[in-house]
């Protein structure tokens, strides 16, 4: 407690203030203010109290002091203080300017016509709305199906193409979503505003939305959700261990397809055209397998299946059934011979599938068009080039990640196998089993040799290798080379991606890098115009063509008028025309200049080091003129290097949109640590002192 005499003064002051107004001072504040509030006070009248109704005493708290920081305080030069009198108890407006969004006007000419977007047919807006909002199913996409239904609060002619761009694939990013598409499907029709049913064409769902419950809810059972889709295509049940690093995270309850599920789908005759297959979801013992599996592909809803995917199916638990030696009798079915009795399929992925071992491939279907193998330990080069040599003639895209075993030996035959291929990708990181141990070192002895040339199909559009590593100079050489020189046979190349690691020395890597990145740039790189930037508005295109056809200069944006009619525009004076020369040839150490730039005569500016370097090297030559000569030689021999500047190249095909070529000498690995990771984790508070620096400002220490 207070000491006495500190209570009683208390209560003294509060006694004599009674009836006086307290006026509130900013200490930073300036005299003037002070004064204006005096006024104020001086004709302010307090009201007259009721002369029954004493004063009651109130006890008065003392007011918490508030500390205020070095980097909170306002000095006076950066903003003032202005008190103003406000009634009592006064309800505060809302501040609009703080949470009104900043609008982009536009500012050139116009007509004043906003196109009436509203009017366009339904299945236009669905697909904008589409291609706005994808993905949907990504863990970090919830902002997107936020944006959507925002968008289907807009008007009227939003609504149902926004609500259409939705349900054709829902998303079910949460466990009670699922719950309430159902519920959703199972309203009565008077109170629907559209028929949902018959939208959804895709479902994916993760697995862990289906192996626990949500809230006051039970588990989720797939089988009454397929019920209720008639146009249902695509089904796909999603599992975090498909997905890099392809290890098992934390233990997660099992969930399998219910037994249900396919005759569900049988029953209400829905025609798929995708499906995913997890060999952890399938609640069938190994020697009914695929048996199982031929059975499910034989059925209705597979008839048109066009893409498969299968997950996880390991030589220990799915191993294919081997016939015995001498025996007539054909081997059971194999999961090779239960993907062949779908009759339409065209697309065919394998991830983390070791069941795949010598002539698995060569069973697959002959007439695929994609074709994708992601962390399949027992694939080789000769295991796919046999496939392709085979069934590589209808090939229209080859995915290739992640597989340990397989190098680039293929690429050499690339051409004849697959006449037709148009994308090519393949990404050689790995990754390792187990979280504690480092095994992700390729089993393969060289990516590929100095003698095995590349050869790509003439349809190829899109070209990725990233993280070619274990391969010499040459043989890195050899593949940047066979693009530059066969640039003539790939006129429908669009992208390029090249990612190679090459352990040489650094300056032999610098002039690598420079040559084969400045190459390929040079052969494939579409040069891009700017886009017109009179194409704002139809009036101001207008006055552009107008400008262009009297053949006069045309005025700086800025410069038209908002409000200027199109009879009362004037052309300004003509500018002239300078024609600039093109660059001048150069190396890599040296500056273009072009016309207006000064004369090469001029000194340019040199650090302290090159300066005296000059200097030594300028009175070692006139002291010994037979080393002048040897440096001419090497200045020769460099120049000889750098011959590719000068030489032309033989095609340019300049259409490729991405040309991304990186070249170092980092060690691929599932972690990165670049330089942010060892920045602290924020900025130091002892900032330097800058003479001259204003001493209003607070911001950092006085020392």
């Amino acid at each position: 407690m207070a000491p006495a005499g500190t209570k009683r003064r208390s209560v003294r002051q509060a006694t004599t203030r009674r009836h006086e107004r307290s006026v509130y001072v900013d200490p930073e504040s300036d005299e003037d203010d002070f004064e204006a509030e005096a006024e104020a006070e001086d004709d302010f009248e307090p009201e007259q109290e009721a002369a029954h109704a004493p004063p009651q005493k109130r006890r008065r708290v003392a007011p918490k002091t508030k500390h205020i920081t070095r980097s909170k305080s306002v000095s006076k030069s950066k903003a003032g203080v202005k008190l103003t009198l406000k009634g009592v108890g006064k309800r505060r407006r809302w501040n609009k300017a703080l949470v009104a969004t900043p609008r982009k006007d536009f500012n050139g000419p116009t007509d004043g016509k906003i196109p009436a977007w509203t009017s366009l047919p339904l299945e236009i807006l669905r697909d904008i709305f589409i291609y706005a909002s994808r993905p949907l199913h990504d863990s970090t996409s919830l902002g997107n199906v936020d944006w959507l239904m925002k968008t289907a609060r807009v008007c009227r002619a939003f609504a149902q193409p926004a609500l259409e761009a939705y349900y054709i694939s829902p998303s079910l990013l949460a466990k009670v979503w699922p719950h309430h598409l159902l519920e959703l499907l199972r309203l009565p029709r008077e109170k629907r505003y559209m028929d949902y049913n018959v939208k959804p064409r895709n479902v994916s769902i993760h697995v862990g939305e289906l192996a626990y419950t949500a809230h006051n809810k039970p588990l989720f059972d797939l089988s009454t959700l397929l019920r209720e889709l008639p146009q249902l295509q695509h089904l796909e049940v999603l599992h975090p261990v498909d997905e890099p690093p392809f290890r098992p995270g934390p233990k997660m309850q099992p969930w399998h397809y219910p037994s249900t599920m396919f005759r569900t789908l049988q029953e209400v005759g829905q025609r798929l055209k995708s499906f995913r297959w997890n060999r952890d979801m399938i609640n069938v013992d190994a020697s009914d397998l695929y048996g199982f599996m031929a059975q499910t592909h034989l059925g209705t809803p597979f008839e048109y299946l066009e893409r498969l995917t299968v997950c996880r199916f390991n030589y220990t638990d799915s191993a294919e059934p081997t016939p015995e030696e001498g025996s007539e009798i054909a081997a059971p079915a194999g999961l090779s011979t239960s993907i062949a009795l779908l009759p339409h399929l065209k697309d065919l992925t394998f991830v983390s599938c070791d069941v795949i071992t010598d002539k698995f491939l060569e069973r697959l279907p002959k007439f695929l068009q994609r074709l994708e193998l992601t962390n399949c330990l027992e694939v080789t080069s000769d295991m796919l080039q046999t496939y392709l040599a085979v069934g590589g003639s209808e090939l229209r895209e080859l995915v290739l990640n992640h597989n340990i075993s397989l190098n680039l030996a293929f690429l050499p035959g690339l051409k004849t196998v697959c006449p037709k291929l148009e994308v090519l990708k393949m990404e050689l990181q790995y990754y390792s089993e187990r979280m504690n141990s480092d095994d992700a070192a390729p089993l393969y002895d060289e990516l590929i040799t100095a003698a095995e040339v590349p050869t790509w199909p003439a349809t190829l559009r899109h070209l990725e290798l990233i993280h070619i590593q274990r391969c010499s100079p040459e043989a890195a050489q050899n593949i940047f080379r066979s693009l530059v020189d066969g640039a003539q046979e790939l006129p429908d190349l669009r992208n390029i991606v090249l990612h190679s690691h090459i352990n040489i020395p650094w300056r032999d890597r610098a002039g690598f890098r420079d040559q084969w990145i400045d190459r390929l740039r040079r052969v494939y790189l579409r040069d891009n115009k700017p886009a017109c930037p009179h194409l704002g508005s139809l009036r101001q295109y207008r006055l552009f063509k107008q400008a262009q056809g009297a053949g006069r200069g045309i005025p700086p944006l800025d410069k038209l008028a908002a409000d200027a009619k199109d009879e009362d525009f004037t052309i300004g004076r003509s500018m002239s025309h300078i024609r600039v020369s093109p660059n001048k040839p150069h190396n890599g150490d040296t500056d273009v200049y072009s016309d207006s730039s000064p004369d090469k005569s001029r000194p340019k500016r040199r650090s302290r080091r090159v300066a005296a370097a000059s200097q030594a090297s300028a009175a070692s030559q006139s002291a010994s003129p037979p080393a002048a000569d040897s440096e001419s030689e090497a200045d020769d021999d460099n120049n000889d290097e750098d011959d590719w500047r000068k030489q032309p190249e033989t095609h340019i095909q300049g259409l490729c949109s991405v040309v991304d070529v990186r070249i170092d000498n980092q060690r691929p690995r599932e972690n990165q640590f670049t330089e942010g990771d060892f920045l602290d984790s924020e900025a130091s508070g002892d900032e330097d002192w800058h003479e001259g620096a204003d001493g209003d400002d607070e911001e950092g220490y006085a020392w």
